[in-house]
Parts: structure tokens; C-alpha cells; sequence
């Protein structure tokens, strides 16, 4: 059975993306957790708030980083943010590498799925994330999820991608 992590940015759009994305995971053989990173209190990382702040985050950085560890597959589902990804994502990527001796184990050969609910098309969070993605270790699926208001998720498209996903987990 794979173990796929479904991480939301936020509790909204993307988050309900992100159910909607684990309830057709369910369908097939896998075991889905969906976290939100609204859910881990981070400050903003800076050296001296590392310094100041570390014990009180120990914590809940470990608890983020175990589950990025313990899992296959990630699937990221944020918004756009002006033109590129949501400080709540870097801010808990810079955490994850800078707090935790096993922070490679996160992201090493893990297949990475992006996927965005977004006011527009969401191309520049996508494209930023997948450099992102790749510059930490993971292996970025070549397709992408986007969905708005205006252009709803394809189900049989989004279906095709997921089992594509699986497959090479």
C-alpha cells in the first residue's frame, strides 16, 4: 500500500481541493493523511527567531517533518501568491531544513505532486514549486492540478494523473 501525504498551504480553496484529491486516493490502494499548515504555529524563520523560538517549535517541526519522512508521496495544494508560493509553504520548508538533522529524508526521491486552487491559473506557483521541489531532492510529476472558480478540477483528467502518481510511487 503507498502512503501519500496531501499537504493544504491554507483551510480553504486548497484545502477543499485537497479533500477532494484524498477521497479519490481512496478509491485506490493507498493511505492518505491530508495536514494543513495553518495547523503549525511557526514563527517566521529567521536565525534569531530559530535561536529564540527553537524548544517551543520542536514539536510541532518534528511532527511536520515525520510526516513528510514517514510518506511515499506528497501532493502540495496551494494558491498563488503574488506570482509565486505562499510564505506559509517556504516557512515551513525553512524549518523543516533548518531545524532537523534528517531534514533530507523529507524531501530525498519523494514524488512530489503539485496542485493549486487559485485565483488564475496558478502556472507561476507551479513552476516555482516544482524548482523548489527539485532543488530539495524530491521527484517533481511533469503534470500539475489547477483549478479556480471559473475552471473547475477535471475529475477523469485528475483521475488519469493520480493513478500516473501512484504508479511511479
Amino acid at each position: 500500500m503507498k502512503n501519500i501525504l496531501i499537504i493544504s498551504a491554507t483551510l480553504k480553496s486548497n484545502y477543499k481541493l485537497a479533500e477532494q484529491l484524498k477521497k479519490m486516493l481512496e478509491k485506490f490502494d493507498t493511505k492518505v493523511t491530508l495536514i494543513s499548515l495553518e495547523n503549525y504555529a511557526l514563527p517566521l524563520y529567521t536565525e534569531n527567531i530559530f535561536n529564540k523560538h527553537k524548544d517551543e517549535c520542536k514539536n510541532n517541526v518534528v511532527s511536520l517533518t515525520n510526516y513528510f519522512v514517514k510518506n511515499d508521496g506528497i501532493i502540495i495544494c496551494a494558491p498563488e501568491y503574488n506570482g509565486s508560493i505562499p510564505p506559509i509553504v517556504n516557512n515551513a520548508i525553512a524549518w523543516i531544513s533548518g531545524s532537523t538533522n534528517y531534514w533530507r529524508d523529507a524531501f530525498n526521491n519523494k514524488i512530489t505532486l503539485i496542485a493549486t486552487s487559485s485565483g488564475g491559473s496558478g502556472t507561476k506557483f507551479i513552476t516555482a514549486m516544482k524548482s523548489q521541489f527539485e532543488y530539495l531532492g524530491c521527484i517533481v510529476m511533469p503534470r500539475a492540478l489547477s483549478s479556480n472558480e471559473s475552471n473547475p478540477l477535471n475529475i477523469e483528467s485528475t483521475e488519469k494523473i493520480l493513478k500516473q502518481f501512484i504508479k511511479i510511487i
